[in-house]
């Protein structure tokens, strides 16, 4: 450890008030600990209890900075010790709680090794009752409170008591909020989590104390912090929402579910309103490539037009089509945010492509131009996505041939990696964040059959696959489709087989390659024997 950091000194901060029942032991943890420079700073808040408070702080005479005030709430206790200390780094130990023996000697370890003088660290904890026994150990989600360090205010997971905290950050975001009786400490992590990051540190260093007399367990609380979190939602821009969730819909989701398990049901349940205020105002790109089959695309567009979700924009890409588009052109006529694009004859995926790029949504969704969706297709997969942050999902579908409707059960079946050796994801019932173009990802144009499925396998590698078992579109297929026709079956395979062998990330995938290697030969096998 450098001379620097054993110069470090330490305040450890105990706010009390009618504090006689507990507080020895808590100043008695502070005393014990192992950090040799560490000053504690006992505030009585006006405490009335017959001066039983008083006397057991001035019992410890010079080991503790002691200061007695007017009553004025916990945050003006925490303000009077922060104004008297001298340390660098701010603790704080309620009168009811206790620090673990090392808490401080290995804070200050932890934090000299980060090399972050802003960061703000936090710990686990172990909950005990009245008399001292534990009850449990609180462990936090580390993995995700290192991906995501914001999480540990977005959910909860700051125990005050844990924190090791600059003093530069009240410096720069001021003190604790002295009307905040309850949620002065939320408060201050909120105002400073954009400067002063959150790392937290698995390890249990604290015992916090649970009883009945504590402000949290309190009606007012109630109110306070249903005020407070609906500040925190309407303080967290869409940029952030859409970077830590994939979505702003996925974020309030989230925060309505964490909301609602701390019994925080009014602002739980407002999250959850705006969450459909968010949907129906997202806008869907519906790209259709075309090169023949003009009657088909015409019904195609229609079922678009018949979308239960009103913000759909409509894209179809002319890909060299030799017959009459008159009709394609009056059904998009008939829509307010709808256009044809004409391109030369390069085949589906660049169609698709032209599409993806030209789209202004921030979701995508793929139809052939002889294909059909169901009414609610588009909301009903886009409250699935972006209510998961979703980046990639499919559905099942009714495959309609020779006038039988079948269901095609392949909406919750298709998982990465298992869809290396069989992939029944139907482009009709993709949806895409369109931000995956942007990423590099796109259909290889080189490909003309089996294209679909070889983007599907690296989206899937990146982003994971969502499956929904509903089935909101009608395949319409016949015997040419690639469903019925063996050739194009084999060709389908051979490509796709070829791209997962060139791909490093894919072929490591080895049970999966072979399986899908043993397709390819049962097909050829199936084509000999005809």
């Amino acid at each position: 450890m450098s001379p620097d950091m054993r110069a470090l000194r330490v305040s450890i901060i105990v706010p009390v008030y009618n504090g006689a029942n507990y507080m020895r032991d808590a100043i008695d943890s502070a005393l014990a600990q192992t950090w040799p420079n560490t000053e504690i700073i006992v505030v009585n808040d006006g405490s009335n209890d017959a001066g039983e408070t008083d006397r057991i702080a001035r019992s410890y005479g010079e080991r503790i900075k002691y200061i007695s005030k007017p009553n004025g709430g916990v945050a003006s206790a925490l303000n009077a010790g922060i104004e008297a200390m001298t340390g660098d780094v701010f603790c704080w130990l309620s009168h009811d709680d206790r620090h673990l023996p090392e808490k401080t000697a290995r804070q200050v370890e932890h934090w000299e090794s980060l090399g972050r003088p802003d960061a703000v660290l936090i710990s686990d904890y172990r909950l005990i009752n009245e008399t001292g026994e534990t009850i449990t150990d609180v462990r936090l989600d580390h993995e995700l409170l290192t991906k995501k360090p914001s999480y540990a205010l977005l959910r909860g997971c700051i125990h005050g008591c844990s924190v090791f905290v600059p003093r530069a950050l009240f410096d720069r975001v001021g003190n604790f909020d002295i009307n905040l009786p309850t949620t002065q400490d939320y408060d201050l992590w909120f105002r400073s989590f954009r400067t002063f990051p959150f790392v937290h540190m698995a390890d249990v260093l604290i015992e916090s104390r649970w009883h009945d007399e504590q402000g949290s367990k309190k009606i007012d609380h109630t109110i306070e912090a249903t005020r407070f979190w609906m500040r925190v939602i309407n303080g967290i821009t869409p940029a952030e929402k859409v970077k830590w969730e994939g979505s702003e819909a996925a974020f309030l989701v989230g925060m309505s579910k964490f909301l609602g398990e701390n019994k925080l049901v009014e602002a739980a349940s407002e999250a959850k309103r705006r969450v459909k205020t968010v949907i129906d105002g997202v806008l869907v790109s519906v790209v259709i490539p075309l090169f023949d089959r003009v009657d088909m695309a015409v019904s195609a567009i229609e079922s678009v037009k018949e979308q239960t979700h009103r913000r759909i924009e409509i894209i179809v890409v002319d890909d060299g089509c030799k017959e009459d588009l008159s009709g394609v052109r009056a059904a998009l006529a008939g829509h307010p945010n709808a256009r044809l694009i004409s391109q030369r004859n390069a085949g589906p995926a660049a169609a698709r492509n032209n599409g993806w790029r030209a789209a202004k949504g921030d979701y995508v969704a793929f139809l052939d131009a002889d294909d059909l969706f169901l009414p609610t297709k588009i909301s009903e997969q886009l409250i699935a996505m972006a209510g998961a942050g979703a980046a990639f999902s499919h559905t099942s579908y009714a495959r309609a041939r020779h006038g039988d409707i079948t269901l095609q059960e392949s909406g919750s079946a298709n998982a990465f990696p298992d869809i290396i050796g069989s992939c029944s994801v139907a482009t009709p019932t993709v949806m895409v964040a369109r931000s995956l173009i942007d990423e590099g990802f796109s259909f290889p144009e080189h490909i003309r059959i089996g294209e679909d499925v070889v983007l599907w396998l690296h989206i899937a590698s990146a982003h994971g696959i969502m499956g929904i078992s509903r089935a909101l579109t009608i395949v319409r297929a016949d015997d040419s489709s690639t469903a019925f026709d063996k050739s194009k079956q084999i060709t389908g395979v051979e490509n796709i087989l070829a791209d997962v062998c060139a791909s490093d990330e894919l072929y490591q995938h080895k049970e999966h390659v072979i399986q899908l290697k043993k397709l390819a030969s049962r097909l050829r096998g199936e084509q000999e024997d005809t």
